[in-house]
């Protein structure tokens, strides 16, 4: 992956920023379908290389719970280099730490999670994965 990319789904986007980065908003609710369509976007890029996902979460309203149990199955995290969440609210920092539960409780090396307050944020902790 080399040269910049963008995906939509509903209110849903994404976008590939080289080398390593795919930056993700998600507004209003996240469906199962919305769910399913992530992990199938992180499956498709991270086969091809790890990457930084980079989640802004803002403007999310509500995550069902059977779409956080499937990327909780059918995510990998070999996959990612880190997991960021921009905006993040109590309620999706627990569901982002369940998702890392269940990997380790699958046996898999769970992803490294940050938690940032905006995208300069999130780019100071780019920056600094990129630095070790």
């Amino acid at each position: 992956m080399s040269e910049p990319r963008e995906w939509k789904m509903g209110t849903h986007r994404a976008r590939f920023e080289p080398p390593d980065t795919v930056w993700m908003t998600h507004q209003g609710p996240l469906s199962l379908e919305d769910y399913t369509w992530t992990v199938k976007l992180c499956r498709e890029l991270g086969q091809q290389q790890a990457f930084i996902l980079v989640t802004d979460v803002t403007e999310l309203t509500a995550s069902d719970p059977e779409g956080q149990r499937y990327a909780s199955e059918h995510m990998e995290p070999e996959w990612f280099v880190a997991i960021i969440y921009v905006g993040a609210r109590l309620i999706h920092k627990a569901g982002a730490k369940g998702i890392r539960f269940v990997q380790q409780l699958l046996g898999r090396k769970p992803t490294p999670l940050y938690f940032a307050a905006n995208e300069a944020e999130a780019r100071r902790i780019i920056s600094q994965l990129r630095s070790t």
